[in-house]
C-alpha cells in the first residue's frame, strides 16, 4: 500500500508541476511573438537524446544571438537577489532554443557575457548567476562554457577600444559566477589559462574582489580551499611575487570562524574528506575514468558509517544523487542526517532565498529522502541541532503542506476505491 501511494503522490506531483510549467512557458512565449516556437519544444528535447552527436546538430548564429540579447533583456530587467523566480524563467526560455550542440552553447556563453558589458553592474552579477544556474542544470555544458569564454577572451581587445574597463567587467561576472551558492571555483584554472599572461593576474584579482563582494570572505576562503588549488596552480609563477602571495594568503588560511580551542566530543562538525574531494572533481575533468562506483567504493572503505556525520560529510562534496542513494540506502536515521545536512549547508549560506525548498525538492525527487525523514526532521527536531532549524521550517513550509495534501488526496482516492 504504502508504494502505492507514494506512486500517486509523484504522478500528482508530476502533472502539477508540468502543468505550472506548461503555463508559464506559454504566457511568456505568447508575450514575445513565440508561439509558433512552442510546438518545436518536444523535437529540440528529444533530439537531445535521439542524437548523442552534438556536431550534427544545425542551428542558426543570428537567430540565437536575437534571443539571447531578448533574454538578457527581460531577465536583467526582472532580476532580484530576494527570489530565484527570474532566473528559473531564463533557464525555461534558455531552453526553448538551445540545442545539444556545443557551438550553438558557447555562442550563448559569449552573448551572455557581451549583452552586459555595457549595462550596469547589477546585470553582470545577474548574468553570472545564470551561468551558473545553466552549468548547474545541464543547460550549459562545462566545455561549452570554457569554449564560449575563450570567444569573449579573444574579442577583449576589440572590446576595449570602447570599454576600456573591459577585464574588470568580465572578471565582475566571473566572480558572481564563482561565488554562486554551488560555487565554481573548480573552474577557475581554465578560466585564467584562457586570458592573455599579462592580463591573467589582473583578472584574478578582479574574480576574487567580485566573488568576495557578492558572497562573503569566508565562503570565497571555503571554495578556494575546497578546490584544493594553490595560486602557483592558477597562475604563471612569474606573474607571483611575494606581496601579491601576502594579499591572498587568507584564501589559505585556517577559517576564523573555526573554533581554536580542542573539541570536547568527537565528531563535532562535518568535514571534507580531500581524496574524496579530487574523486568528484575528476569526475568532470576531461580524459578520465572516474565512475560512481568507484567513488562508492572509496566512501565504504574509508569512511565509518558509525560517524554521526558521515552523510553529512559526503553530501559536503557534491549533489550526485547515484552515490547518494547508494550510500543512503532508505535507511531512516541516514534519510534524517541528509535532512539535517541540507538545514545545516543552508544556514551557512545565510539562507539564500528559496534554496532549502529547493534541496528538499531535489532529495525526495531523487528518493534520496523519504516524507516520513522529513516529518520526523520537522516534529521531533534534535536539540543539539537547532542551529538554523526554525528559518529552514519556515522556508519550507510549502513543502509539508504539499506533503500533507498529497497525502490527504492519496487516502481519499483509495477510499473512493475501497467504496
Amino acid at each position: 500500500m504504502a508504494n502505492s501511494r507514494e506512486g500517486s503522490r509523484n504522478v500528482s506531483r508530476e502533472q502539477s508541476r508540468n502543468a505550472s510549467r506548461e503555463s508559464s512557458v506559454s504566457e511568456r512565449a505568447s508575450n514575445v511573438g513565440l508561439t509558433t516556437q512552442l510546438s518545436k519544444t518536444s523535437i529540440n528535447e528529444s533530439s537531445t537524446v535521439i542524437n548523442p552527436d552534438p556536431s550534427n546538430t544545425s542551428f542558426d548564429e543570428e537567430k540565437t544571438q536575437a534571443r539571447v540579447h531578448a533574454l538578457i533583456e527581460e531577465y536583467t530587467e526582472n532580476y532580484s537577489e530576494s527570489t530565484d523566480r527570474p532566473v528559473k524563467e531564463a533557464l525555461e526560455d534558455l531552453s526553448l532554443f538551445r540545442t545539444p550542440s556545443l557551438d550553438q552553447q558557447a555562442i550563448i556563453v559569449r552573448e551572455l557575457f557581451s549583452n552586459v558589458f555595457e549595462a550596469k553592474p547589477r546585470a553582470r552579477k545577474a548574468v553570472g548567476h545564470l551561468l551558473d544556474a545553466a552549468l548547474n542544470d545541464e543547460i550549459i555544458s562545462t566545455d561549452a562554457f570554457t569554449s564560449g569564454f575563450k570567444m569573449t577572451v579573444e574579442a577583449a581587445p576589440d572590446y576595449a577600444v570602447d570599454i576600456p574597463l573591459i577585464w574588470q567587467y568580465i572578471g565582475e561576472i566571473i566572480g558572481a559566477f564563482i561565488g554562486a551558492p554551488t560555487s565554481n571555483m573548480s573552474l577557475i584554472k581554465q578560466i585564467l589559462q584562457s586570458a592573455p599572461d599579462d592580463k591573467s593576474k589582473q583578472l584574478f584579482q578582479y574574480i576574487i574582489r567580485y566573488a568576495t563582494e557578492f558572497s562573503s570572505q569566508s565562503r570565497i576562503q571555503k571554495f578556494w580551499q575546497t578546490s584544493g588549488f594553490s595560486i602557483n596552480d592558477v597562475l604563471k609563477s612569474d606573474l607571483i611575487d611575494s606581496s601579491f602571495t601576502k594579499e591572498y594568503d587568507w584564501l589559505s588560511d585556517t577559517p576564523e570562524s573555526e573554533p581554536s580551542t580542542p573539541q570536547t566530543k568527537e565528531n563535532v562538525s562535518p568535514r571534507a574528506d580531500s581524496q574524496l574531494v579530487k574523486l568528484f572533481k575528476s569526475v568532470n575533468d576531461q580524459g578520465t575514468t572516474v565512475t560512481d562506483p568507484e567513488i562508492i567504493a572509496y566512501i565504504r572503505e574509508h569512511m565509518d558509517p558509525n560517524e554521526k556525520f558521515y552523510i553529512r560529510n559526503i553530501i559536503l562534496q557534491k549533489k550526485r544523487m547515484t552515490i547518494l542513494n547508494a550510500i543512503i540506502e532508505h535507511k531512516p536515521e541516514a534519510e534524517i542526517q541528509a535532512v539535517y545536512a541540507i538545514q545545516n549547508f543552508v544556514n551557512k549560506l545565510e539562507h539564500p532565498p528559496k534554496m532549502a525548498r529547493l534541496l528538499f525538492d531535489i532529495f525526495y525527487d531523487e528518493e534520496c529522502v523519504s516524507e516520513d525523514a522529513f516529518f520526523e526532521w520537522l516534529k521531533h527536531p534534535d536539540q543539539s541541532e537547532t542551529e538554523g532549524h526554525a528559518v529552514v521550517e519556515m522556508s519550507t513550509k510549502d513543502f509539508f503542506t504539499w506533503l500533507q495534501q498529497a497525502e490527504t488526496e492519496v487516502e481519499e482516492g483509495e477510499e473512493e476505491e475501497g467504496n
